[in-house]
């Protein structure tokens, strides 16, 4: 569980409320109004589904829920990479078969290993699906930074419909605030949705994604080493050049526990 996003996310909903229920005459209702609403949320959604692939779109609401988990840390990574090649190096490859591995990137790459596939068919096989993985993350944090742009711009659709119904009735006072208050919500839900929301969620994708990307080259490496039936020591240090000062020294820690 990511503790910061969370964490993020009960700021904003904490900040909205003290918004809505602190202001003396004005109600949460008053800020509700459907078809800006409407006007924003399904006009950012279709813009953005007019831009994006089918593959694009499924992949960015698929990554939403990763925003709110924290990727495996490299640390980790490297200490059971280390652990592996001492059992490859003592019973042999064989005798991975049975570790519980929950990286599936390293699964699979611990089971080639396992089935005596070659040096380059690993190589080519782990390479192709860390590229394909990067893809994925990539076009799914580019659909929430679309989501991000088109939001304030259907926000200001939705201020020229109110003020052009504010420009049609001033003489029906009614249907004067009800314009004004149109022409002001759907600025504010094209704000709350891009910079509240999908710029955040985009920006955290490509940050979870350079961790995930790192942790694949670890793995790749890590692999590789072990196939070659090398010392685990010698792998700790290759791999801490992976790692930043704070990890390694994390990394020794570990080690001397």
């Amino acid at each position: 569980m990511n503790i910061l996003s969370f964490l993020g996310f009960g700021i904003i909903c904490v900040a909205l409320f003290v918004a809505l229920f602190t202001q003396p005459g004005v109600t949460y209702m008053d800020y509700i109004d459907v078809l800006g609403m409407c006007v924003v949320i399904l006009g950012t959604v279709g813009a953005t589904l007019l831009k994006s692939s089918a593959g694009d779109f499924a992949a960015g609401m698929g990554l939403f829920s990763k925003c709110f988990k924290n990727p495996m840390k490299p640390t980790a990574l490297v200490d059971q990479l280390v652990d592996f090649a001492d059992i490859a190096r003592k019973n042999g490859l064989i005798a991975l078969e049975s570790q519980e591995i929950k990286h599936p990137y390293l699964a699979k790459g611990i089971q080639l290993l396992v089935d005596g596939a070659k040096p380059d068919v690993i190589s080519k096989t782990l390479d192709a699906e860390s590229d394909a993985q990067t893809n994925r993350e990539k076009h799914g944090a580019m659909v929430w930074s679309y989501m991000g742009e088109v939001a304030p711009a259907m926000g200001m659709v939705g201020t020229l419909f109110g003020l052009v119904a504010v420009l049609r009735n001033m003489s029906s006072q009614e249907a004067l605030v009800a314009g004004m208050a149109l022409a002001l919500l759907t600025t504010l839900y094209g704000a709350l949705l891009a910079n509240g929301v999908a710029l955040p969620i985009a920006s955290k994708m490509k940050v979870q994604s350079e961790v995930e990307q790192l942790n694949r080259d670890i793995i790749l490496e890590g692999v590789s080493f072990i196939q070659t039936g090398g010392n685990p020591r010698v792998l700790a240090d290759m791999l801490s050049s992976y790692l930043t000062p704070s990890q390694v020294q994390q990394l020794a820690v570990n080690a001397g526990k």
